[in-house]
This record gives C-alpha cells, sequence and structure tokens, in this order.
C-alpha cells in the first residue's frame, strides 16, 4: 500500500512530538468489555452526513451480515467478547474474538516523514493503521478506511464514515481497567469530531472463536 499523503506528524493533534516513556505500559492480558460507562462526544454532523444517517437500514446497509468489521468503535463496542492485546518492541497483537479479527500493528516514530501501516485483510472499513506511545498511552493511528459506518448499534446506528476519516485510539491502562477513546474525524460527515470512550476490564477468559459465517448472520434490529 503507498503511504499516506498524511505523515503520522501531520495527523497528531497539534503536530507536536509525544512523550516517551520511562517504561512502556504493560497492557499484554486478556481484556473484556465492562470496566465502565460507555460515552461518547457530542458531535456536529454535515448535511451530507445527515442524509447518509437517515438512509442507514440495518437490514442491508450492516456489514456484520457479511461478517466484516465497520470501524474500530464498533469492534470495541461489541459486548461479551474477549481481546487479546500482546505488546513487543516492534509490534502490537491484537486478538479480537469478535469476527476472529487478527490486529498487527507495527510500533512506529509518528514524527517520521512516512511510517509503516498495517490492514486487517477482508476488513477495509478498519483501514491501515500505526501505533506507538505518548507516556503511558498506547496510540494507534488509522487512515485509508473505506467508507462505512462509524457504529452500527442503538441510536447511533448508521453514523457514516468516508474515505476521508481519520481514527486515533488511545488506550490506557489504569490497575485492572483499559480505558480507550477513540476519536474519528470526518470533514465529508462531521463538523465536529466523534469520540467514544470505552472501558474494559482485564480476564482470565480466553478467546474462543467466533466463526462468523454470511449465512447464520442473525438479523436483529440495532434500534
Amino acid at each position: 500500500m503507498p503511504v499516506s499523503a498524511q505523515t503520522a506528524a501531520e495527523q497528531a493533534a497539534g503536530k507536536t512530538a509525544v512523550k516517551a516513556p520511562a517504561t512502556i505500559p504493560d497492557l499484554s492480558v486478556n481484556w473484556i468489555a465492562g470496566g465502565g460507562r460507555t460515552t461518547f462526544s457530542d458531535y456536529q454532523l454535515t448535511e451530507g452526513g445527515e442524509a447518509r444517517f437517515k438512509a442507514y437500514d440495518f437490514m442491508k446497509d450492516d456489514p456484520a451480515y457479511m461478517c466484516i468489521g465497520a470501524s474500530w468503535t464498533r469492534i470495541w463496542l461489541n459486548p461479551n467478547v474477549v481481546v487479546e492485546l500482546r505488546q513487543t518492541k516492534e509490534e502490537i497483537r491484537m486478538r479480537y474474538e469478535w469476527m476472529d479479527i487478527e490486529r498487527i500493528i507495527p510500533l512506529v516514530d509518528p514524527l517520521a516523514a512516512t511510517v509503516k501501516r498495517n490492514n486487517v485483510k477482508g476488513h477495509p472499513a478498519l483501514g491501515y493503521s500505526a501505533a506507538w506511545y505518548d507516556g503511558d498511552t498506547l496510540v494507534i493511528d488509522t487512515v485509508d478506511v473505506a467508507p462505512g459506518y462509524i457504529t452500527t448499534m442503538d441510536l447511533r446506528a448508521g453514523l457514516p464514515q468516508s474515505r476521508r476519516m481519520h481514527t486515533v485510539e488511545r488506550l490506557r491502562r489504569d490497575g485492572d481497567i483499559l480505558t480507550i477513546e477513540t476519536t474519528h474525524v470526518d470533514a465529508a460527515n462531521y463538523r465536529t469530531p466523534v469520540t467514544s470512550t470505552i472501558k474494559y476490564r482485564k480476564t482470565d477468559w480466553e478467546i474462543m472463536k467466533y466463526g462468523c459465517t454470511p449465512e447464520e448472520a442473525a438479523v436483529v434490529a440495532p434500534r
């Protein structure tokens, strides 16, 4: 994949240097949703974004019925499934029980002119990601997403995303709680960022195979 025209430095808020951690935060355990209340920021749709949101039809538009992830917010929102997170000096590895998604994210210098990014094959709306540490926080930066939806759940089902969307996940551990703050910036659909804050807790549960098939995916109204 050609490197995005935007460098990681240009994408970083304020284009300022990140703070190198004194010690790498230990995130390498298994996590499960349920560490606290999930919240969304206030956001304002553009006229085009509002039209796309209102046109969403869960029975034909939700990519989950084809066993495809819609966005990283949507994946983190899924209840009662385990996420296995492992760290090395070169990369972050995440296995999500939901949809059996395996994510390998290279650790990079965010101020470099170009950075290596990886995608998840078969899930184009999840884009290409790179990661680095900012103090005690793991930052995951994602660009080059396919058009789709930030979430397909609850009252926000159908919030749109375009190819212009830039996503930043910030993961911070406090004891046995992992807070995932995910910010989506997409000028084609929103006048302001869309930020979700989701809390996971440490678990001894092991990952199970999800085994989604489009033939068996159930259609359940999200709102």
